[in-house]
This record gives structure tokens, C-alpha cells and sequence, in this order.
């Protein structure tokens, strides 16, 4: 494990890390299970289906991991996964972190095939919004991206968590060239018609899949260069620094756009987050192998506030983890798969 400078701070902004970038969000994988196996994840067929995994993290643990979070000046949450609503304690968890004080912001990440019966109880236990994963809107297609999963019951699944007031409801999409591309300006259109925000993300190889990716990989450009064909576009100021995605407007449309390019237009100087894989590690980086293991901590705040802060330590120099990725191709270091990360 690299060693890094002992530069970790806290403010009244919150933790901040050697290249002074305050850690105000937590993104927790409850679990690298899934119910699809999508084309962009990286898991070998059937790897994500397995049974509840004994190093899941509990509801307590959860609870414990988020109170020394907001101590330490985070007030954003994201549960992620594998599928968080495979959990059938999510709810619970959703209460435990809504119930503690200072946590502006619980969303949730998720392929939406639960949702259409989960999302009034996921609201009702204090979660605010959720972002939906959505590659395709041809029936076909989605099934060969998710290799098994139904549009439809996706579709009902956003339905359900607007009328939930899950809001806003943001939309992913995983650029694919030669296999989503097409459909860009359909999604673009969706913006027109609801108040969803409908974010469009560079492929990134994870868990070896460089062949994959050097095939399919698209530019975010190629957006940009299809909505402005739609319509005039304006970039909607004040939202950029809650996340990486940069938004727009288009001319008649209710709701939004959002690009979001790790690779051709790097957004590491502006990273605010750390993220939880589902074992309990801390990963300080998206891009690079370091892991902190949480687990011996919890139970005991002191050792948990020094593992975030070990975790904040880690975090690299933004401009040498660029040039190395760049240098990759884009290829994470290490071998877990998307599901196993969190996103």
C-alpha cells in the first residue's frame, strides 16, 4: 500500500485531503450482488447472482460508519451496489442513516427492476432520490446490455419512484458505441416530455475488460454534438460541485442533460467522495488498487475516525492519477468488477 503525506485535515467544510479537496459524500456498496449481469460491469457470467455474502456489512455497521461520517464533516450518502435493493434489510438501513443528524442528502443507485414495489417504503424510511440505471430504451437491446433484464419492469420502476416523490430521478446511460449510440437522441428527447435528468457516462473498463472497451468506448462529444442538433443548449450553473456530471438544458425541454466523462475529460480535481465496497473497504480511488479495511474498526469510534482518515490520506494527486489512467487506456488497477466498487 502507497504511503501518503499526513496532510488529512478537518474544517468546518469537512475532511480534506493532501490536494485540499473536501470529502463532503459516502458511497456505500451494501452489496456486489445483482439480479442482471450487465455487458459494461466486468463479472463473469453468474459471479453476481450468489448468495448474501457473510462480509456484507450489517444495518448497525452502517449506522456506526455513517454517524462518524457526518463527525467528520460528510453529508451526503449514496447507497450503491451489485443491486441495493436485493437487501432485504434496505429499508432498515435507509432508516438507521436517515435517522442521524446532519445528513442533508440519501439516494440510492439502482437498476430499477425492484423499485416499482419498493419505492414508496424506500421514501417513506427517509430516502430522497434515486438515480436509475438506463441503457437502452429498445426492449431488445436492454436485454442483451443487462443479458436478462425487461424494460418494462425498469420503466415502471422510474414511474413509481416519481410518484413516490423520489426526485429528482436521474436516468445513467453507459455510452456504447456500435450498441446504444444510435439511441442517444431518444434519450435526449425524454427531457422534453418529464422533469428527469438523463446523464450520459464514458465506459469505463473495469475488472480487465480493455479489449471490450477499446471497442466500445465513446466520447461524451458525441452528446454534446447530438443535442445541440436537437435544440440550443444552456449549462445549468451551481450543480457541478455535488457531483461530476456538468448539466444542461435544452430549448423547450422540463427537464435536464448530464455528461459525465471520467476518461476524456477527467473530473478527479474536483472529487469529493470516498467510496465503501460491500466487504468493508474503503477505496480512496476509483482508479488505483489502495483499499482500507474498516472492518476491525467498527465497534469502536476512534479507530473508525482514523480509518477515514488513512482512507483520505490515500487519495492520489489528481493530475498523476489522470496521466496514469490516460496511460492505461482508462483501465482500473486491481480486479474487482463495477458491481463490487459501487460506481
Amino acid at each position: 500500500m502507497r504511503q501518503g503525506r499526513e496532510a488529512v485535515t478537518l474544517t468546518g467544510e469537512g475532511l480534506v485531503d493532501t490536494y485540499n479537496r473536501v470529502i463532503n459524500y459516502l458511497r456505500l456498496s451494501v452489496t456486489d450482488r445483482c439480479n442482471l449481469n450487465c455487458f459494461y460491469c466486468g463479472a463473469a457470467p453468474g459471479q453476481c447472482v450468489a448468495e448474501p455474502s457473510r462480509q456484507e456489512l450489517t444495518v448497525e455497521d452502517y449506522r456506526q460508519v455513517c454517524e462518524v461520517a457526518v463527525a467528520l464533516g460528510i453529508d451526503r450518502i449514496r447507497l450503491t451496489g451489485g443491486e441495493p435493493l436485493l437487501r432485504t434489510d434496505i429499508v432498515q438501513i435507509i432508516d438507521a442513516i436517515a435517522g442521524i443528524n446532519g445528513i442533508k442528502d440519501i439516494s440510492l443507485t439502482t437498476n430499477g427492476m425492484l423499485l416499482e414495489e419498493m419505492a414508496s417504503a424506500l421514501a417513506a424510511a427517509g430516502l430522497k432520490r434515486v438515480n436509475i440505471s438506463l441503457d437502452s430504451l429498445s426492449e431488445e437491446n436492454f436485454r442483451q446490455i443487462t443479458r436478462g433484464g425487461r424494460l418494462a419492469g425498469t420503466l415502471k420502476g422510474i414511474e413509481r419512484a416519481l410518484r413516490a416523490g423520489l426526485v429528482p430521478v436521474k436516468l445513467n446511460v453507459v455510452l456504447l458505441k456500435g450498441i446504444n449510440d444510435h439511441e442517444i437522441e431518444q434519450f435526449i428527447r425524454l427531457t422534453f416530455n418529464q422533469d428527469l435528468h438523463v446523464r450520459f457516462i464514458e465506459y469505463m473498463p473495469a475488472g480487465g475488460q480493455q479489449e471490450k472497451w477499446a471497442e466500445h468506448f465513446l466520447a461524451i462529444t458525441r452528446v454534446m454534438e447530438i443535442a445541440c442538433s436537437v435544440a440550443p443548449l444552456q449549462k445549468v450553473e451551481g450543480e457541478h460541485g455535488v457531483g461530476p456530471a456538468q448539466y444542461y438544458t435544452l430549448k423547450g425541454a422540463v427537464g435536464k442533460i448530464g455528461l459525465i466523462s471520467p476518461l476524456s475529460r477527467h473530473f478527479c480535481a474536483c472529487c469529493n467522495r470516498l467510496r465503501v465496497t460491500a466487504d468493508g473497504k474503503f477505496k480512496p480511488c476509483l482508479f488505483l488498487e489502495d483499499e482500507v479495511d474498516l472492518r476491525p474498526a467498527l465497534g469502536n469510534r476512534e479507530k473508525l475516525i482514523e480509518k477515514f482518515r488513512e482512507a483520505v490520506t490515500l487519495r492520489a494527486d489528481p493530475q498523476r492519477v489522470a496521466c496514469d489512467a490516460g496511460e492505461r487506456g482508462g483501465q482500473f488497477q486491481g480486479k474487482r468488477f463495477m458491481s463490487q466498487i459501487g460506481g
